[in-house]
């Protein structure tokens, strides 16, 4: 097999259509979405699983987010935003340095941070259990159980209307 020379017009060409995303060789696919659009292939329980856990690794190292942040050279707004926003998708860079600075697998990572797919489907049911049990169990107050139970008999007495195409 003869191996393909190519310019470097065709490979800005290349790299032009593929959007700057990930190019990577351990069997992940780059995602092709714009810079700041959030993935709907990674799903949002996955990206909650992801900042979540940043958010417990930091807490468990005993990391203020500034000293994370510090420490990993990372920007501390990214880090902020990556702990409290699950829609959003930090750059591969970010991720590679939390990664390695809370010593996780980077590949695992880039995928539940919605950088990068991955066809491991135990990954994704792991990361969504983990996202599940995370949340802290709270009793409702007064008010929210009324705001619930107003809502659910709502929902119960509401007709619902069909499309008809």
């Amino acid at each position: 097999m003869k191996a393909v020379r190519m310019s470097d017009e065709l490979f800005r060409k290349r790299a032009a259509e593929e959007n700057g995303c990930m190019i990577s060789a351990i069997g992940l696919q780059p995602l092709h979405t714009k810079q700041g659009e959030a993935s709907h292939q990674a799903g949002e329980p996955v990206r909650f699983a992801f900042s979540t856990l940043i958010c417990y690794r930091r807490r468990a190292l005993r990391l203020t987010m500034e000293d994370l942040a510090q420490q990993a050279k990372v920007e501390l707004d990214e880090l902020l935003q990556i702990e409290e926003d699950a829609t959003y998708v930090p750059e591969p860079r970010t991720v590679h340095q939390l990664a390695s600075h809370l010593k996780l697998p980077i590949p695992q990572l880039l995928v539940l941070s919605g950088n990068a797919t991955s066809a491991n489907a135990e990954l994704t049911e792991a990361a969504v259990r983990f996202a599940a049990r995370s949340r802290a169990v709270e009793k409702l107050n007064r008010e929210q159980n009324e705001a619930l139970n107003e809502f659910v008999k709502v929902l119960v007495e509401q007709k619902v209307k069909s499309k008809k195409k």
